[in-house]
């Protein structure tokens, strides 16, 4: 028979591996908060572009010149360049290249560059909530393999994560389309 002290050190032990083994599987499933921080990133500049051209017909004009000088952008400026959380290159335009918008255009596009393939994951998978992704039109990924185009509904979006395992390559620019 087991004594009572004995017992308690068994119980103790295997509430403390329980707990270890709990925080281990919730550290896996959760991204890291740079990736959280880039996501919301993502949602405040849209925020920002939509609020700027709320009383527009269209988006016509934006650019980066335009972002950079409204501060539609949450993360550093280097060079006249616009920078999110991660340390990466963004982009606002008509298209991946932060081309102007042209007049009658009822979109624009946010590409954030040079993702390494987690990050790639992580952010295809959009974490945004509903809401945000209301005005979601499209997202595409492009990388050494190609140029991988989702819309709603047949070929996609949300992406799943082993979808964007699938698509992601060690360098990527993720181009988001929003109206």
């Amino acid at each position: 028979m087991i004594n009572k002290e004995k017992l308690i050190l068994y119980i103790w032990l295997f509430s403390l591996f329980f707990i270890i083994l709990l925080g281990v599987i919730f550290s896996f499933k959760r991204p890291p908060s740079e990736i959280i921080a880039a996501d919301k990133e993502l949602i405040k500049m849209t925020e920002k572009v939509r609020m700027y051209y709320r009383n527009r017909p269209d988006y016509w004009g934006l650019n980066n010149t335009v972002a950079i000088e409204q501060k539609f952008y949450q993360g550093e400026l280097k060079d006249n360049k616009i920078f999110n959380t991660l340390g990466k290159e963004v982009v606002i335009g008509a298209d991946g290249d932060g081309t102007q918008v042209m007049p009658g255009a009822r979109s624009f596009v946010i590409t954030y560059r040079e993702l390494d393939k987690k990050e790639c994951i992580e952010l295809a998978i959009f974490q945004g909530k509903e809401q945000d992704k209301l005005g979601l039109i499209s997202m595409s990924i492009q990388n050494d393999k190609g140029t991988y185009d989702f819309s709603w509904g047949n070929k996609g979006l949300p992406l799943s994560r082993k979808q964007a395992k699938q698509y992601c390559q060690e360098k990527n620019n993720i181009m988001w389309s929003f109206e």
